[in-house]
């Protein structure tokens, strides 16, 4: 019995034993120290922050393993700088988009808990609409007339310094009841609860009835906290959402506790109204608590670009914590003192050269060619955002370089002046250097017969340097672009232009077929490599990498995207010139008459295919280049969009101001269109006051940014006689299961959709 009962002891003993070894395995967070983390709140305590405050008085922080503190906003914080700078882990935003003059901030979103930002602006009684502001006084903070919801509604209605008086915030409802101010800005949580208790009246303009939807108390942080410390980052979210769940489920508790603990500043009925207003910002039908929401931020960005509050080079990247932690884990190996770089760097700044077709080009602020596609392979590799420094040639391309407000050439060549400044990657791009002259000179053998006539190159090139060291007295001369390089050609100023063969087989195929030919084969090579900054060092390393892993097959793909004229191996011509040079000179007369019927039958070619009135292609030519277009995606499954624009009421502009005037219209409305589009898009009049743009190797988003500038452009113009004039645009592309009319018939119901809702604006159709 004794033995039983010792045995039964030690068996519970041994029991208790393990239990409290489960216990300690299951509770790590409770056993270790509290990892110290701190959140930076945008202003004071109150139940904006209830869930902060309540995943800290529960308890759910501790749990995480967490000891966070709370700091409360105080005059002169800024909480964007305090999180990029490290001073605390992470911050709340008024907006999941960071503007900072004119830059987009490199946050990453981590939650989002008001879905509909409670920001809108106060008004006298007799201000009853937007356009009520005008010439009004506005009070409001520098960053909430600059970039929030509040901004681009006043953009849209033409709100501005010219017209109307702007004040700064003083946070004092004081200067709106004594009518110091006609509107202020303000927090339905906040604001509207004192002016009713005062009785006040007054109205109320919520940019979200004007379609500027944005989020409030977005909880961000720094590339390298997410990256550094991702596990602690998803626990710190996970207590905060339970801290929510918390205080929306348990309010008058929450209120208690922020009344007594943390701040008296509002008074317990003050807080609850707060407590109602919250639940209805957080949309709690449609969305869960902390959910992040991708579109409705690329939506804001994409407002702020086309009120122009926003560059439109300006891009997001990559900045919701799972997609940076999923891109980080799938890109590039790289080292840890390379990722710790990365992290450091945040943003990638690049410069490219903007007249470089078909490598690359700038248009309509966006890259564009062969290098900005294999750029999209190095982004999804890279765990932080590449941007492009927007420049006019590439000489300020070289100097912004010098000057170090770029880290990248994304294409260029290696010579002793660049290395000053730039190291170089290998090569990933190599062609062959030639020369472009008219069409009646004979092909030249050696350079050097030729080397004391006026030859062109873009100012800054590589090949420039390599060309006066090889021949002393070769004349030189420097263009600021291929184009004008080539033009200068066509009218004689120069005798040739020298530049890569498929550059100049580009722009020869594009605007001078007939005119120019290559006429000499130099006996060099051009080798292209990624440039970067020599004072960091370790970003060629980064970029080193890249290029050796850059998959050949996907490379070969996007050039033969790009590049479709046939390259043709050029003979030695010296022999048969030296045997037939009687011969030439005798067919010299021949040669210039052929020219010159060239010359004729291109312009004849142009003619046919172009609208006598506006200068651009007619519908016929239109036709073809659908077909041509539609072969291509059925091909190679590549993006082809369209663009249909109609003037509105441009039958009134004929019936008031007669068809001379409504000629007039069109040919302006034309050239707005031609300035605008990119060059590898083809704009033709479609018919009477309707315009069709095909935009090949364009998705849709592009395509409806490319109609909403054209939009913008055209309200923005003073057209002779009848002043504004407006235009509206339907988006459609085409796929490999439609047909052409398919496509056009769901293009013109987009159009269609633009006309029924209000007229100058864009409609996008939706499969």
């Amino acid at each position: 019995m004794n033995i039983v009962t010792s045995i039964a002891r030690k068996s519970l003993a041994c029991t208790l034993c393990l239990c409290g070894l489960i216990l300690l395995i299951s509770r790590p967070a409770a056993l270790q120290a509290a990892e110290k983390v701190s959140l930076q709140l945008e202003w004071k305590y109150q139940f904006e922050y209830a869930g902060f405050i309540m995943a800290k008085e529960k308890g759910f922080y501790a749990d995480a393993g967490l000891d966070v503190d709370l700091i409360e906003y105080k005059t002169g914080i800024d909480t964007v700088d305090s999180v990029l700078s490290r001073k605390c882990n992470y911050g709340l935003h008024n907006s999941s988009v960071v503007i900072n003059h004119g830059h987009l901030e490199p946050i990453i979103l981590l939650a989002t808990y008001f879905q509909q930002s409670p920001l809108v602006f106060v008004t006298s009684k007799a201000i009853k609409s937007p356009s009520d502001l005008i010439g009004k006084t506005i009070m409001g903070t520098p960053d909430e007339l600059k970039y929030s919801s509040l901004a681009l509604l006043l953009d849209h209605f033409y709100i501005n310094k010219k017209n109307t008086h702007f004040v700064n915030q003083t946070f004092n409802i004081d200067d709106f009841i004594k009518h110091k101010v006609d509107a202020m800005s303000a927090f339905r949580t906040n604001q509207l609860y004192l002016l009713d208790q005062l009785k006040q009246p007054y109205n109320v303009i919520d940019p979200a009835d004007y379609g500027f939807v944005m989020s409030a108390v977005n909880l961000f942080t720094s590339y390298a906290e997410a990256i550094n410390h991702p596990e602690r980052t998803r626990r710190f979210i996970n207590a905060s959402n339970r801290g929510w769940a918390y205080a929306l489920a348990h309010p008058q508790e929450t209120i208690a506790t922020i009344y007594q603990k943390y701040s008296k500043r509002k008074s317990m009925k003050a807080l609850s109204y707060e407590a109602d207003v919250t639940r209805k910002m957080m949309l709690l039908d449609f969305f869960e608590i902390g959910a992040t929401n991708k579109e409705l931020a690329l939506r804001a960005i994409k407002q702020f670009k086309h009120s122009g509050l926003l560059p439109a080079e300006e891009q997001p990247g990559t900045f919701l914590f799972d997609e940076v932690i999923h891109d980080f884990d799938h890109s590039a190996t790289f080292t840890d003192k390379q990722k710790l770089y990365l992290q450091d760097k945040k943003l990638i700044r690049m410069c490219v050269d903007p007249d470089w077709m078909p490598f690359e080009s700038i248009k309509s602020g966006q890259h564009i060619g062969i290098v900005a596609d294999i750029f999209k392979l190095f982004r999804a590799e890279l765990p932080i955002p590449v941007q492009l420094v927007p420049t006019g040639s590439w000489q300020d391309s070289i100097t912004s370089a010098k000057e170090r407000k770029c880290d990248i050439f994304s294409l260029a060549s290696s010579t002793p002046e660049r290395r000053k400044y730039m190291d170089f990657t290998t090569p990933y791009i190599k062609a062959p250097i030639v020369m472009a002259t008219t069409m009646d000179k004979f092909f030249i053998d050696d350079i050097a017969t030729v080397a004391d006539r006026k030859l062109g190159v873009v100012k800054g090139y590589a090949i420039a340097e390599s060309l006066r060291d090889k021949y002393k007295n070769i004349n030189i001369v420097d263009v600021d672009s291929i184009t004008d390089g080539l033009k200068r050609v066509e009218s004689g100023e120069l005798f040739g232009y020298i530049d890569n063969l498929m550059s100049i087989a580009a722009y020869i195929q594009k605007d001078f077929t007939g005119v120019l030919k290559v006429s000499s084969r130099l006996d060099q090579d051009v080798n292209l490599s990624v440039a970067t900054r020599n004072d960091e060092p370790i970003l060629r390393d980064i970029f080193e990498k890249l290029v050796v892993n850059l998959d050949s097959d996907k490379k070969q793909a996007i050039f033969n995207k790009w590049v479709s004229v046939k390259q043709e191996v050029m003979e030695d011509y010296t022999f048969l010139w030296k045997l037939f040079a009687g011969i030439a000179l005798l067919s010299f007369g021949f040669i210039y008459h052929f020219s010159r019927l060239n010359r004729l039958n291109n312009r004849l070619r142009v003619i046919s295919n172009t609208d006598k009135l506006s200068g651009l292609y007619n519908r016929v030519k239109m036709d073809s280049v659908l077909t041509a277009q539609k072969a291509s995606v059925d091909r190679y499954q590549n993006n082809v969009s369209l663009i249909m624009i109609d003037i509105d009421f441009f039958k009134e502009v004929n019936d008031t101001f007669g068809h001379a005037v409504g000629d007039t219209v069109l040919i302006t409305l034309s050239d707005i269109m031609k300035n605008n589009v990119r060059a590898t898009d083809y704009l033709g009049r479609w018919g009477g006051e309707e315009f069709l743009i095909v935009c090949p190797n364009t998705g849709l988003t592009d395509a409806g940014i490319l109609a909403e500038k054209l939009v913008r452009k055209v309200s923005q113009q003073a057209f002779d006689q009848v002043g504004t004039v407006t235009i509206s645009a339907g988006v459609a592309s085409f796929s490999k299961e439609s047909t052409i009319e398919d496509s056009l018939i769901q293009v013109d119901k987009a159009l269609y959709q633009s006309k029924q809702s209000g007229r100058n604006r864009v409609t996008i159709f939706q499969r």
